[in-house]
């Protein structure tokens, strides 16, 4: 099929190369300048895991290329995949992206082809949908084409995995009266073994609404657990494994620690607490999703100064992550940035490493006060404490031993439970995690170090 891709971030990329790499011949569209001249290069702006051996791979074998022109590549596909951004960038949804886009795309499509819309959107908004195409085709003088949903449920650090392997495919019909626009979809996805759900479009949007608002209570409900955990000396990594054995419950993203960031979560449990409300719902649950979840970040900083002799003023913090998960270097919404001001508002000194190039990059600017090193001992070197945010498997396996020589005060913070207590206590750690207490240091006295024998230490600088 000849498929065109409008908005070339997470989504429309992913999108495009996988469709590329299945042997459609792709258009990826987009406005910015820079972006097209990278992608034309074959280097992808932000890190996904494979994604730019596939880009590349499809500009070499003539299935994938990039423009700046919207009607001109609308006009000569079979199918038109809009993937633009919809968040306001202050918790709500924004849909003048899509309505600009559309303005573009509808008059210029071909009466055969199918337009999709592959953008998370309102509700409401997929009402008018309808009406917007119809009325655009229209006045153009053109006849009416099939207009489709799309939800994506890719994951980052997994997204080509799950675009080209998924669970399940969700159509949801905007209007579609004689079929054509399910049978392209039909079609375009002839490769993935998944199976397909056909539902209307609005059915569509909650489905992929749904999904993410039921995980995120997930992780809300562990890190509440942990709470319930701490209170009476119970570990929760214990207890919510014997949960898991439920098959009604299961035991992904019950996971205790400094919860949940990114463009997904976060997002879509403001903008439908939001727009709920607007329409006379209470969503008395997610707001409460919402609320541990911030909480959480300001927990991190409260056990700090409960470990540090009741105060962070005037210590310094190693910050250990700061992309909102491992395997990608997007910083939206990152726990680390919130837990990072809280700490320097409180009096501390900062310094955070992650092991992405570019997330180091840009996450000074975007917390005034705070220093970046380019190497996890840089931060450790001095630290009152340190506080785990990003289970990057650096972090993981770092020699815990070797570290504490380097720092002021053996103080760690596991926020997300991902090291062994005792291993991290024998190590000469007194060791924080969330539900599972806090473990004293059990080790052999580590003596301090100075910088230059510090240096030649043989343990993960990244």
């Amino acid at each position: 099929m000849r498929v065109t891709v409008v908005g070339l971030g997470y989504v429309g990329l992913v999108t495009s190369a996988c469709l590329a790499e299945w042997g459609h011949q792709v258009v990826g569209v987009d406005a910015d300048p820079r972006r097209l001249g990278s992608l034309r290069e074959g280097r992808v702006p932000f890190h996904e895991p494979r994604l730019p051996e596939l880009v590349a791979d499809g500009i070499e074998r003539g299935t994938l290329r990039f423009t700046d022109d919207l009607k001109g590549a609308s006009a000569a596909a079979d199918m038109v995949i809009v993937a633009v951004g919809t968040h306001d960038g202050n918790g709500g949804w924004q849909t003048d992206t899509v309505r600009g886009a559309l303005a573009d795309i509808v008059p210029a499509m071909g009466d055969t082809a199918t337009l999709v819309i592959r953008s998370t959107l309102p509700p409401d908004f997929i009402r008018q949908l309808p009406q917007i195409v119809a009325s655009r085709r229209s006045t153009a003088g053109l006849t009416p084409i099939p207009v489709m949903l799309n939800p994506e449920f890719t994951r980052e650090g997994r997204a080509v995995r799950d675009y080209q392997q998924p669970d399940r495919i969700v159509l949801g019909v905007v209007d579609d009266p004689e079929g054509h626009g399910e049978s392209a979809l039909r079609e375009l996805y002839h490769s993935a073994a998944a199976p397909v759900i056909v539902m209307g479009a609005i059915d569509a949007a909650i489905t992929k609404l749904g999904a993410n608002l039921f995980l995120a209570t997930k992780i809300s409900f562990a890190n509440e657990l942990a709470e319930i955990c701490d209170a009476f000396g119970a570990d929760v990594s214990t207890v919510v494994d014997g949960m898991s054995y439920d098959t009604r419950i299961g035991g992904a993203f019950l996971r205790a620690g400094v919860g949940f960031g990114g463009s997904c979560l976060p997002n879509q449990v403001s903008m439908t607490i939001r727009t709920a409300a607007q329409a006379g719902v209470d969503t008395p649950l997610l707001t409460a999703v919402d609320d541990v979840n911030h909480r959480r970040r300001t927990q991190v900083v409260q056990r700090a100064a409960s470990l540090l002799d009741g105060t962070v003023r005037g210590r310094r913090v190693a910050l250990l992550g700061l992309t909102f998960k491992p395997d990608t270097d997007d910083l939206r919404d990152a726990p680390a940035l919130t837990i990072a001001s809280e700490f320097i508002e409180g009096g501390a000194t900062v310094i955070a490493y992650d092991p992405m190039p570019t997330a180091r990059e840009r996450s000074a600017s975007l917390v005034p006060g705070l220093e970046v090193v380019a190497a996890a001992a840089d931060a450790l070197r001095d630290a009152d404490i340190a506080v785990l945010v990003t289970e990057w498997p650096e972090f993981v396996d770092m020699d815990w031993a070797s570290a504490a020589m380097a720092m002021r005060r053996r103080i760690l913070i596991d926020g997300r439970n991902v090291l062994n207590g005792a291993e991290v206590a024998a190590a000469g750690f007194t060791y924080s995690s969330f539900g599972r207490g806090t473990v004293a240091p059990t080790g052999v006295e580590v003596g301090a170090t100075n910088s230059a024998s510090f240096a030649s230490l043989q343990w993960n600088r990244g």
